[in-house]
């Protein structure tokens, strides 16, 4: 058992990381094996996250302490953390991406209960389709395609009238001046 002192650092700790995060997930990690697990944190280690085993009790009380009271249900079971402070919906690619490696032994391997995402709860099916929607820079080289759409056919439409109206003047001229010319030798 641990003192008081590390129950409190303990809880202060993850009281900033919940704090800070972007994203945490709360992940069931009672049928995974140490291999496993290992091959996960390493996966979100290099994007920058953190897997932590916690112990709920302390756990509960760090993410009231910061507002994220949503959370606090949830904590029951043996549990992982993982906590993305910057894109908070990376783990749920990471996370996906692990349970269709290892599927065939066992479906729910490493399932997640719950996640919060800038400031939005999703349950566990709901997570499955984060996983699904692109980077964020993808979203926003999208947007930007579809807002310059309108601006590139406008251009172009004006381009076009521009280039008949061009087109027009010319042959308007060339016509003045074959009549002027055919008329200038019958007088």
């Amino acid at each position: 058992m641990s003192t008081r002192s590390e129950r409190t650092q303990s809880i202060e700790v993850l009281e900033k990381e919940f704090r800070d995060a972007k994203g945490i997930y709360l992940t069931d990690n009672n049928k995974i094996d140490v291999a496993r697990i290992s091959k996960v944190r390493v996966a979100l280690r290099k994007k920058g996250m953190k897997y932590i085993v916690v112990k709920n009790t302390l756990a509960r009380i760090a993410a009231e302490r910061c507002g994220k009271n949503e959370l606090a249900p949830f904590f029951k079971g043996q549990l992982g953390v993982v906590v993305a402070q910057q894109d908070g919906m990376a783990p749920a690619k990471i996370i996906k991406d692990f349970q269709k490696e290892f599927a065939k032994d066992n479906k729910d391997l490493l399932g997640v209960k719950v996640a919060y995402v800038d400031g939005t709860t999703f349950t566990g099916k709901d997570t499955a389709r984060l996983a699904e929607i692109p980077p964020r820079e993808v979203l926003l080289a999208q947007l930007l395609g579809v807002l310059q759409a309108p601006a590139t056919k406008f251009a172009q439409t004006l381009s076009g009238v521009l280039t008949t109206f061009a087109c027009t003047l010319d042959a308007v001229k060339t016509k003045k001046e074959s009549e002027v010319g055919g008329a200038a030798p019958s007088a």
